[in-house]
């Protein structure tokens, strides 16, 4: 009987180290995103009136013109959006954010209340904002998986 032997050459080598190198960047890139702390963004959709200059004379153009603010969670303070309906006031304190007032009807935007985890969200759609927390998760197992 005869033995085969495997001969491992310089380019197997070579097409390892990379291999191993590729999926090292791509584990480093996928676990290292969420990383840092949480952070608020809000967005509102500001609506305004110009006039038009144009040929066909004095006509009042509409322009939408959306406006972002990011603050890290533990902020405090107080953010006023504009919006077509009025102004929203979204309050940032002891690691939460809530609306505080805002001129739509049904008010749902006030109802929810205080957020404080990623993933959650606020949107008030009459007067066009949105809050919402993006970032690291909790390291804390949820009812779920416990």
């Amino acid at each position: 009987m005869s033995a085969s032997r495997v001969r491992i050459r310089v380019l197997d080598i070579v097409v390892f180290l990379v291999a191993l190198l590729v999926i090292g960047l791509i584990s480093l890139q996928t676990y290292a995103r969420g990383r840092g702390s949480p952070e608020i963004t809000i967005s509102g959709g500001a609506q305004g009136t110009t006039q038009g200059t144009g040929q066909g004379g004095g006509q009042d153009a509409v322009q939408e013109a959306e406006q972002q603010w990011i603050y890290p969670l533990d902020t405090e303070t107080t953010v006023r959006v504009p919006g077509p309906l009025g102004e929203t006031v979204v309050e940032i304190a002891d690691g939460t954010v809530r609306v505080v007032s805002s001129p739509c009807p049904e008010k749902i935007c006030i109802k929810t209340g205080r957020i404080s985890k990623p993933g959650q969200w606020i949107a008030c759609l009459p007067n066009r904002v949105f809050i919402s927390i993006r970032g690291r998760r909790s390291e804390q197992p949820d009812a779920i998986s416990q």
